[in-house]
């Protein structure tokens, strides 16, 4: 009787163990950054152009020749967009003085019991230390957003890096399960195998369906602003769109910057409340029905894990880890699902679809009650 409630009770073992291998875990990632951020980044470009290059392998081209047209069409297409929006944001900074002399003379034209409460964004603003020409502060917002990126010259050998991971990860897409398998040996081979189609299938599904979602919201917000005769809508729009891959903030910081740019420029109030209602509506339908379809589709997370996985990949990663916080946590939870001293870790992760699932055979049928 003595062993049978030891064996009931918890061990310290099965609550040490888990939270050893999350703090061991977090270590190696926070300092692995600068290598694992680019395979990351690489391994997400490379669910997406996997479409491409089968399509193009049913025109009869083969495997290695499709990996190729479709990577340098992506490399001219990605070049091609990237030299335009950096064109606009350039010209956007060279511009920045005006619209903060825009600021500053709306400001001074407020009622004097507002403007005492706005002062100090008036100083801040004329300052020469402000938010306008403060370097450091610009490259404190810069490694933030792009970790491990310290210099243009590591932004470019971290694209090329990227660039040639992506060709390679491309080219032997059909070698790395078999390889995966082999080191885990025969007799891991189906659970392994089972564990890399799961992972394949969440992540491949969310990465995809949230790249259509980026496309379709980076339109349809360019179009709507340059409707409403904002400047820099191509800056914009597709600013939207990346922002409202991070999940809960990401829509209203993709709202606000845009926002502000119409009421500068038309000096007019209303126009900012009619692109703030277009945001919260475009963000209601987004979130009460297109985002719900998507997550439960193809991942298995509740969301409080999405909420913590969303500060914890941001502390480690930056902006980077803001974007792929989903996915990757996704990925975590299927490995801990099939490892034994892990499945704690599993269970805290995800919902309850799977527990339902356990129990739906043990129903019995109101008929034989």
């Amino acid at each position: 009787m003595a062993a049978d409630r030891e064996n009931k009770g918890l061990t310290l073992q099965l609550i040490a163990l888990p939270i050893l291998v999350a703090a061991a875990g977090t270590a190696f990632l926070y300092f692995a950054a600068p290598i694992l951020i680019p395979i990351v980044i690489a391994a997400s470009l490379t669910y997406l152009l996997l479409p491409l290059v089968d399509f193009v392998k049913k025109l009869k081209v083969p495997h290695w020749l499709a990996v190729l047209i479709v990577s340098f069409v992506f490399l001219a297409l990605f070049s091609l967009i990237a030299f335009f929006l950096i064109a606009q944001l350039a010209d956007l900074l060279s511009n920045l003085p005006q619209y903060r002399d825009r600021i500053l003379s709306a400001l001074e034209s407020l009622d004097p019991a507002i403007s005492k409460y706005l002062g100090d964004i008036g100083s801040l603003l004329k300052a020469p230390e402000s938010i306008f020409s403060d370097a450091g502060k610009v490259q404190s917002i810069g490694r933030f957003l792009l970790k491990g990126v310290s210099s243009v010259t590591n932004f470019i050998l971290g694209a090329t890096v990227i660039f040639f991971l992506v060709l390679f990860m491309l080219l032997e897409s059909n070698l790395f399960s078999k390889k995966l398998r082999r080191i885990f040996g025969s007799d891991h081979e189906s659970e392994t195998e089972k564990i890399l189609n799961e992972i394949n299938k969440q992540f491949k599904g969310y990465v995809l369906t949230r790249f259509y979602d980026f496309i379709g919201l980076s339109l349809v917000v360019t179009i709507f602003l340059l409707i409403m005769d904002v400047d820099y809508a191509y800056v914009w729009g597709p600013l939207a769109g990346v922002f409202n891959l991070i999940p809960y903030l990401g829509p209203f910081l993709g709202a606000i910057p845009p926002i502000i740019m119409a009421g500068i420029q038309h000096n007019s109030f209303m126009i900012m409340v009619y692109l703030a209602i277009f945001f919260l509506v475009l963000q209601m339908i987004e979130g009460n029905y297109i985002m719900p379809k998507i997550t439960t589709a193809s991942v298995d997370l509740n969301a409080v894990t999405v909420l913590v996985s969303l500060i914890y990949w941001g502390w480690i990663w930056g902006g980077i880890g803001l974007i792929l916080s989903v996915p990757i946590t996704a990925a975590i939870k299927v490995v801990c699902d099939h490892v034994e001293p892990l499945k704690p870790i599993g269970l805290l992760l995800g919902t309850d679809r799977g527990d339902e699932k356990e129990e739906a055979p043990e129903k019995v049928p109101s008929g034989n009650l």
